[in-house]
């Protein structure tokens, strides 16, 4: 049976209070291109773990304890599911889409129940079919009352994109656990090969245009350094050394959390 660090799970459920925000500050940037926004917060991202590790006397250290294989992983598996989770609460009602992304914490509880140490037992499946068909529902229900076809369409796009954040998502913490002896201090590449990637891409399809509001500013700042930034290290710690299972469990908050920022900004700004 694998052994768990306490006090790694702890970390690690630090990050889901702060991925509790992100739709938050997700939907407040909701004027900025998804891939100049992936840009910009990982960016902001990179710049604090530079200045961390630099300054604590890590960056070569954890250049070199960094196999680049984790490296190319993390990179890709930042890029994608931020991507994914920016153009789905872009293309889709905000509470819809983020109770889709949160799918992936069902999905890491049966990845990791299917992993060696472990064991993935009956209630772990009937949970999983319950939470599919009860997903399937809310989408049928919000289908039949869309005001067009086009707006259906429309949605189902940004939906596709939340399911891709479950499945990206929940596999790149499962198989990061194999690089359990790298230090989390990797993070730092990992937000540097995003950054990149997305910078190149915003380029070469996006629309450049920077001109946005100064609540717009403060929504990219409140991602970069919290729900991109240090939610990134705690989750690491936390996926690594911690009990990935409970982690998965208590991921479930998450949505809850997210759902009552959502509604409590609605109502502010109503």
């Amino acid at each position: 049976m694998t052994k768990h660090n306490p006090r790694a799970t702890l970390i690690g459920s630090i990050a889901i209070l702060l991925w509790s925000t992100l739709a938050l500050f997700t939907t407040q940037a909701n004027l900025v291109p998804p891939l100049l926004l992936l840009t910009l917060t990982f960016g902001v991202a990179s710049m604090l773990f530079f200045i961390v590790y630099l300054l604590k006397g890590e960056l070569k250290r954890s250049w070199q304890l960094t196999p680049k294989s984790a490296i190319l992983m993390g990179g890709l598996g930042f890029y994608f599911y931020h991507f994914c989770y920016f153009y789905a609460f872009q293309h889709a009602p905000p509470v819809e889409a983020g109770l889709i992304a949160y799918l992936w914490p069902l999905l890491i509880v049966l990845m990791a129940g299917m992993t060696k140490g472990n064991s993935l037992s009956w209630a772990h499946l009937v949970g999983a079919v319950i939470a599919f068909i009860g997903t399937g529902i809310m989408l049928q229900s919000k289908g039949q009352v869309s005001d067009s076809q086009i707006d259906n369409a429309y949605h189902w796009t940004g939906y596709g994109a939340a399911f891709a954040c479950a499945l990206i998502w929940s596999s790149y913490s499962v198989a990061n656990r194999r690089f359990h002896a790298v230090p989390s201090s990797s993070v730092l590449w990992y937000c540097l090969v995003t950054t990149l990637l997305a910078g190149g891409s915003h380029l070469a399809l996006e629309e450049q245009n920077w001109t946005f509001p100064v609540s717009t500013w403060i929504a990219i700042l409140g991602l970069g350094l919290g729900s991109v930034g240090v939610a990134f290290f705690c989750w690491d710690m936390g996926v690594k050394k911690g009990n990935l299972s409970l982690l998965g469990v208590l991921s479930y908050t998450a949505p809850a959390l997210s759902t009552v920022w959502l509604e409590a900004s609605l109502q502010k700004h109503n």
